[in-house]
C-alpha cells in the first residue's frame, strides 16, 4: 500500500539480501563432493560416522540454498511491482531537499542496493541521478532548471518505468530504446556521450564517433557519416515521442538522466542474452549489435 511504501520497501529489501547471502555461500559445496567421495569409497569406523552427520547437514544447506534461488526470484518480481507503483512516504520540500515523512521509516540502504544492483548491475546505497540524489535521507535537488517537484516527477517516473521494464509491461525505457535501435547513429552518438561521461560538442562526438566506429565509417563518406551523426544527436535532444535522451548546454551535449538509464538498462540486457547470462569479461555494446542501418550499408555495398 501507498501509505506503507517505506516500510514495505524496507521489508522486503531486507529478505532479498537475506536471501542472496544464502544463495551466495557455496564454499561448502565442494566439502560435500569430498566426503560423499570417501563414504562411496566404503570408508568404516568412528570417521564415518562423523561424515555421515556432516554430509547429511551439508546436503540440508544445499537445499536450503537451492530454496532460497527460487525464493530470490519471487522477492525480485515483489520488489519489481511495489516499485512499478514507486511511491516513498515523504514530507514537504525543504531547502533543496524531500525529507522523508516523520511518521514512516526512512527507506533504507538495503531497498537501494537491491535496485541499483538489479537495475544497473552494480549494488550503490543510494540513486544517484545527475538532477537529484535519493538516499536514506530523502531526495536531494541537484538542479535549478525546474522545479523541485518536477524533478521529483522525473526521477520517480525512471525508477518506476524501469520496474515496469523489468516485469514485462509496456514501459517508456523500453519503448525509447526499441526507437533508439531504429536510428543507429543516435544510439552511437548516446553510447560517446555516456562512455565519455562529460559534456562534449558536436566536433568531439564526430571525432570519437570516427575513431570507434572505424568498421562502419568506411562504408560511408565523411560528409554523410557527419550529416547522420548530427541527425542522431538533434534526435536524441528532440525528445521525440518520449523524453529526451540528450540536453544541449551552450553548443555542449550530455545524456539526460532518462538516457541514461534506458542505455544501461538496455545494455546490460543484450550483454546478458549475448553471454549466456553471464557478465564476466569486457560487456559487449548495444551499438555493436544493434546498428541496424551499418548493416544496411554494408549490405548495398556489396
Amino acid at each position: 500500500m501507498v501509505d506503507k511504501f517505506n516500510e514495505n520497501a524496507n521489508v522486503l529489501a531486507t529478505e532479498y539480501w537475506r536471501l542472496k547471502g544464502i544463495t551466495a555461500d557455496k564454499a561448502s559445496e565442494d566439502k560435500l563432493d569430498e566426503i560423499e567421495e570417501l563414504l562411496e569409497k566404503g570408508i568404516g569406523g568412528k570417521l564415518r560416522e562423523k561424515l555421515d552427520a556432516e554430509a547429511k547437514q551439508l546436503r540440508k544447506e544445499k537445499e536450503d540454498r537451492s530454496s532460497a534461488a527460487l525464493k530470490v526470484e519471487e522477492i525480485k518480481k515483489e520488489i519489481f511491482e511495489l516499485t512499478a507503483d514507486f511511491a516513498p512516504n515523504l514530507d514537504s520540500f525543504d531547502g533543496t531537499r524531500f525529507p522523508y515523512d516523520s511518521e514512516h521509516e526512512p527507506i533504507s540502504e538495503a531497498y537501494f542496493s537491491a535496485l541499483t544492483g538489479i537495475f544497473l548491475g552494480k549494488p550503490q546505497p543510494s540513486i544517484q541521478f545527475k538532477v537529484a540524489t535519493f538516499s536514506t535521507a530523502g531526495i536531494e535537488i541537484h538542479s535549478g532548471e525546474n522545479s523541485p517537484l518536477k524533478v521529483l516527477g522525473y526521477i520517480i517516473m525512471i525508477i518506476q518505468e524501469a520496474a515496469k521494464h523489468m516485469l514485462g509491461m509496456e514501459n517508456k525505457i523500453g519503448k525509447s530504446y526499441m526507437l533508439l535501435k531504429q536510428n543507429g547513429y543516435a544510439l552511437s552518438a548516446l553510447e560517446t556521450l555516456i562512455k565519455e561521461g562529460r559534456r562534449l560538442r558536436i566536433k568531439e562526438i564526430k571525432d570519437i564517433s570516427h575513431h570507434e566506429d572505424k568498421e562502419y565509417k568506411e562504408l560511408v563518406t565523411d560528409d554523410t557519416y557527419d550529416k547522420e551523426l548530427v541527425n542522431g544527436v538533434v534526435y536524441l535532444v528532440s525528445g521525440e515521442r518520449g523524453y529526451n535522451l540528450a540536453k544541449e548546454y551552450d553548443g555542449e551535449y550530455e545524456a539526460t538522466d532518462f538516457g541514461e538509464w534506458v542505455w544501461q538498462i538496455c545494455n546490460i540486457e543484450v550483454s546478458k542474452e549475448e553471454g549466456g547470462g553471464k557478465r564476466e569479461g569486457k560487456r559487449k555494446s548495444i551499438s555493436g549489435s544493434s546498428l541496424n542501418i551499418h548493416k544496411m550499408l554494408k549490405f548495398f555495398k556489396k
